[in-house]
């Protein structure tokens, strides 16, 4: 027993020691997977969320089915004038993402751009540049609401690509 008792403060120093927690390290980790973090180098100083620290995925709002004056067909007229010349080989998916806010106003653009394999591949012509633009245009978002709130929101365009004409846009 006494030899017990010999090593109950050295047991009780390890516990010690090892709880305590001298991290004062800050997390380089978003909140969410998915969060558009303002970029003061390419975003639009004009554009405000009405919540920076709380803001939803489109899929979560109240009114998801109905985020888009004149929805997906609206949407779809808007890039059927862009002609471009065909580029074999200009295939994959150009995905644009964006924040809108409490408003219906848009900004933080990101583009990612695909192969078929989903690995990373940069198109070749003005085709990204010109669907850039065009989605910046679209000026019909509705305001979304979570329980009775209007909220900001994230959306995403994916535009599939094939010899550098847009086929189809999603979701």
């Amino acid at each position: 027993m006494l030899k017990q008792i010999k090593y109950l403060p050295v047991a009780i120093l390890v516990l010690l020691i090892s709880c305590k927690n001298t991290s004062d390290k800050q997390s380089t980790h978003l909140a969410n997977v998915g969060i558009i973090p303002k970029d003061e180098s390419v975003d639009d100083s004009n554009f405000q969320p009405c919540h920076e620290d709380y803001s939803l995925f489109y899929y979560q709002v109240d009114n998801s089915d109905h985020l888009y004056k004149g929805e997906k067909p609206a949407i779809v007229k808007t890039f059927d004038d862009i002609k471009l010349p065909a580029i074999d080989q200009n295939d994959g998916y150009v995905t644009i993402r964006f924040l809108v806010n409490c408003k219906g106003e848009t900004g933080r653009f990101r583009v990612e751009q695909v192969d078929f394999e989903y690995k990373d591949k940069e198109f070749e012509g003005e085709l990204v540049t010109q669907l850039l633009e065009k989605t910046k245009q679209l000026d019909g978002w509705w305001p979304a609401t979570r329980e009775g709130y209007k909220c900001d929101y994230y959306k995403y365009l994916t535009f599939k690509i094939i010899n550098n004409q847009t086929v189809d846009i999603l979701p």
